[in-house]
């Protein structure tokens, strides 16, 4: 890419400062702060809407490239020690080649390799540094496999051995494999640094570059003197949900780059114990990646103060250089305290932004269920995010294990307005939600932007301003404090309307150390990877990952319905109950006379309010009995297919035609504490109805006066408290 970057926070409020990092090719581009409305370039919809606004961000400035430094590897201020001594540790390789890379080593001072031990790109672990040929082991080792290698240096008697025993005899690992030889001439100085999982680190202007990366597991790294007392040892299970690596027994600490895996099983797993919950002596691995990538540190291009008088809403740097434009996407939220907050605000699902940030899945195998799928939008923003280790959580490392880190300080192709997801050709995420933006503001509404990430960090305060908030189209990843917060508020009376599909769905994490990181651990549910047995705690919080239905919390508890299949060729109408004609419940269908309601024109998946990914009711998952469905589809293609964790068994009727996939969307509504009340769209797509017919189809019709009653009084048929 030519042009691109990203911003150090996406949620501001009037007075903060925040700054933007950019990549330019070109030696200037052109900067202009623009309000964004509508981020649809479909014919068939609005069109792409902006409002260009004045700031001290706008002109040309001066452009440099920048790299991204991919590759994680550990740090510790270290020297070799200057008599004998022994390297001792645990590995579990993963990917070798194509060249040699790192596994405990210490660098020259001009940034090459001095010292240490390394696996060959032939799978063969080899010493590196103490002559002109590296002394190597006799086989390659089996990978995935846990092997303890240790390296003997005699400097008096000017030898080394190196012994790699698996942990598990096979015909392939074999047994004991143990080599010596003589130095081949003075062991190289080194620069007082040892290095974990990479072979060196190159200066960049940008920040240390990792060279020569490994892919697996390395557990328990020590140093030993002649005698095998311990000069210095490092424990991977302390502060596993950081960026820290603890020395023991006053053994100096050191840190990781690019956010490797933590709180993964060790050489010692399950052990005696019969939990998978990590334990300091079986979770006391760390899986390093050669594409792991968290912050690329570029430097600041602007700093932008928030102005007092910039309304809340949707906002974008705007970036122009030639033929290249890119835009970096940020949120103004109302002022701290609710001073002047208005009683209606979008949850913009920032922690959904993250998750699939840059979600580059292949999907040009599955056209059947994916018959819209267009895998040459973008090419080369695609070829970008491969190249440089910028993948999502939905797609899986080098190695083939799944990426469970995602940081908003690195450039994110997706989280952009005009994006489109490749699997059906539209938007997804931000860009979709921006189709509820425009419905909005085309209707004349007075509406706040607020985010997960104000919600996850201030609690139920970031909701008390607003008597009514209104969720985007897709908000799937959720933190403790966040359903906490949102509990809360529902039950002080909050009024929420869920026009989403698939929410509330995995157990995420936010890093404490790094709070623009999230993790996510993937074991069960609908997935694109799953993690390793025993690896489902989110290392940065230590609890359970997964789905929040497996933890007790489903999303029918609070919103009624929940995710229960997904497809991508078209959507379909929804079919009202007898309820939904009662008059308790007729005034949310107000101005709409037909039996059938959401058959008309979608900008994502071109027919239809219900689709996409589609949540139903289900009092066997935590329905409440007082929750009302007022409307239901009936039947979707075979393109659709149940959710997994729907089912227990496998059974010939996964497809949307069958009934008994169970695959459906609702329209559910049900009353809540101290006049509170939720209104659930059961689909994704269904914000992308809104705009139809000159902004007056029957979803807009819907969601209009569902809104305008939550902003009003009690309810027609509140229960009285």
């Amino acid at each position: 890419m030519n042009l691109t970057g990203y911003s150090d926070r996406w949620s501001v409020r009037p007075g903060e400062t925040m700054t933007f990092h950019v990549h330019s090719v070109a030696p200037t581009y052109e900067a202009r702060l623009v309000r964004l409305i509508h981020g649809d370039e479909n014919p068939r919809g609005p069109g792409f809407k902006e409002i260009e606004l004045d700031s001290s961000l706008d002109g040309v400035h001066a452009g440099a490239p920048r790299i991204i430094r991919k590759g994680s590897c550990g740090v510790v201020d270290c020297p070799m020690p200057a008599g004998s001594f022994t390297l001792d540790m645990w590995i579990r390789p993963t990917l070798p080649g194509p060249d040699r890379q790192g596994l405990m080593a210490w660098p020259s001072g001009d940034g090459g390799a001095a010292f240490g031990l390394f696996l060959a790109a032939d799978g063969h672990v080899e010493c590196v540094g103490a002559g002109p040929d590296p002394l190597r082991s006799q086989r390659p080792v089996v990978l995935r496999q846990w092997y303890r290698v240790r390296l003997a240096v005699d400097r008096a008697a000017g030898r080394a051995s190196l012994t790699v025993q698996p942990k598990r005899w096979s015909p392939e690992a074999g047994g004991v494999d143990r080599v010596e030889g003589a130095f081949g001439g003075a062991i190289a100085d080194a620069d007082g640094r040892l290095l974990f999982a990479a072979g060196a680190l190159e200066a960049a202007d940008d920040g240390p570059r990792p060279i020569e990366v490994y892919n697996g597991k390395i557990a328990r790294p020590r140093i030993l003197d002649a005698g095998d007392a311990t000069i210095a040892a490092w424990d991977f299970a302390a502060k596993a949900g950081t960026a820290s690596l603890v020395g023991v027994d006053g053994s100096p600490d050191g840190r990781t780059l690019n956010r490797p895996a933590r709180m993964m099983t060790g050489p010692d797993w399950p052990g005696a114990t019969n939990s998978t919950a990590p334990l300091p002596e079986t979770h006391d691995a760390i899986h390093f990646h050669d594409d792991d990538v968290s912050d690329v540190g570029w430097p600041v291009s602007h700093s932008f103060a928030i102005p007092d008088d910039l309304k809340s809403g949707v906002y974008a740097l705007r970036l122009r250089s030639g033929d290249a434009e890119d835009y970096l996407p940020f949120f103004v939220c109302p002022p701290r305290g609710g001073a002047g907050a208005e009683r209606l605000a979008v949850l913009m699902p920032t922690m959904s932004y993250l998750a699939y940030a840059n979600e580059s899945l292949e999907v040009g195998d599955a056209v059947g269920m994916s018959p819209l799928q267009d895998m040459g939008i973008t090419p080369e923003r695609y070829a970008y995010v491969a190249e440089n280790g910028l993948k999502s959580l939905y797609d899986v490392h080098r190695d083939g294990s799944g990426i469970a880190y995602g940081s908003r300080r690195r450039p994110i192709i997706d989280f952009r307005p005009k994006a489109r997801c490749r699997t059906f050709d539209a938007p997804h995420q931000f860009a979709a939600d921006l189709h509820l933006i425009d419905w909005l503001t085309t209707k004349g509404y007075a509406f706040d932007v607020i985010t997960d990430d104000l919600l996850h960090h201030e609690g139920a305060s970031a909701l008390d301003p607003h008597r009514v908030v209104v969720s985007g189209s897709h908000p799937e990843y959720w933190t403790t404090p966040m359903l906490d917060a949102r509990d809360d508020w529902l039950d002080r009376g909050g009024r929420f309307l869920y026009l989403g599909g698939n929410g509330f769905y995995w157990v995420t994490g936010v890093a404490e150390d790094e709070p623009d990181v999230i993790e996510v651990r993937r074991y069960a549910g609908t997935r694109t990877w799953a993690g390793d047995p025993g690896e489902e705690t989110v290392s940065v919080t230590g609890e359970r990952g997964g789905l929040w239905r497996d933890r007790g919390r489903p999303p029918n508890d609070r919103l009624g319905v929940a995710f229960t299949g997904q497809g991508f060729d078209r959507g379909a109408a929804y079919h009202r109950s007898e309820a939904s004609f009662a008059p308790e419940f007729s005034w949310i269908f107000q101005g709409v006379d037909d039996a059938v309601v959401g058959a008309g024109r979608s900008l994502v998946l071109g027919h239809g309010a219900a689709g996409f990914e589609v949540d139903k009711a289900d009092v066997m998952n935590g329905t409440p009995p007082h929750a009302v469905v007022l409307a239901s589809t009936r039947g979707f293609t075979d393109a659709y297919q149940a959710a997994i964790e729907c089912f227990a068994q496998i059974n010939p009727w996964q497809g949307g035609s069958d009934p008994r996939s169970g695959i459906q969307s609702d329209i559910l509504f049900m009353h809540g504490p101290e006049g509170g009340a939720v209104f659930s769209a059961g689909s994704i797509i269904w914000s992308a109805t809104l705009s139809a017919s000159g902004y007056d189809s029957d979803t807009s019709r819907i969601t209009g006066n569902v809104i305008d009653a939550f902003l009003g009084g009690p309810l027609p048929g509140a229960p009285k408290t």
